[in-house]
């Protein structure tokens, strides 16, 4: 990719969170967890196995790593601040599946705009997937072969 289609990218992207924000769209959350009327499973309702990560992985490589880095630590950007995905007490909008699919899917504060457009709901399940497999080992998902499913709780 060449230095002025990244910064074309970044710019659109950066515009659509902005534009989202003024317009009361940012994706912001209350207490019930809900963005634009519409509820969020805390739980991933898709089941994990490799084949799901590796969609998820290439959904990030196609939509994520630009902002976020290849390997989800976000260090290659230095025009704004992108969470590392790969240390959940970094997150600022919850660390619950259903929180990583809200952010993803309607966007979060100023810098992150929403995919809704780009991915669809079972896409963005895979890629919480793969950004769970990025990060703490005790917050990586298992196969049902390997025994309880990752922890879901919000450490906020």
């Amino acid at each position: 990719m060449t230095v002025a289609t990244r910064a074309l990218r970044v710019a659109t992207c950066l515009s659509i969170g902005l534009a989202a924000a003024a317009a009361g769209q940012s994706g912001a959350t209350g207490d019930a967890g809900q963005a634009d009327g519409q509820a969020v499973a805390a739980v991933n309702p898709t089941p994990y196995t490799p084949a799901a990560e590796k969609r998820g992985r290439t959904h990030y490589l196609r939509h994520c790593q630009i902002c976020h880095g290849f390997d989800g630590r976000a260090l290659e950007n230095i025009d704004f601040e992108a969470a590392d995905l790969t240390d959940p007490e970094r997150w600022r909008f919850g660390t619950t599946d259903g929180d990583l699919f809200r952010s993803t899917k309607f966007g979060a504060g100023l810098d992150m705009p929403p995919f809704e457009a780009e991915l669809d709901d079972g896409e963005i399940w895979d890629l919480v997937h793969y950004l769970r497999s990025i990060g703490p080992k005790e917050l990586r998902p298992k196969t049902p072969a390997e025994g309880t499913p990752h922890i879901q709780e919000n450490r906020r």
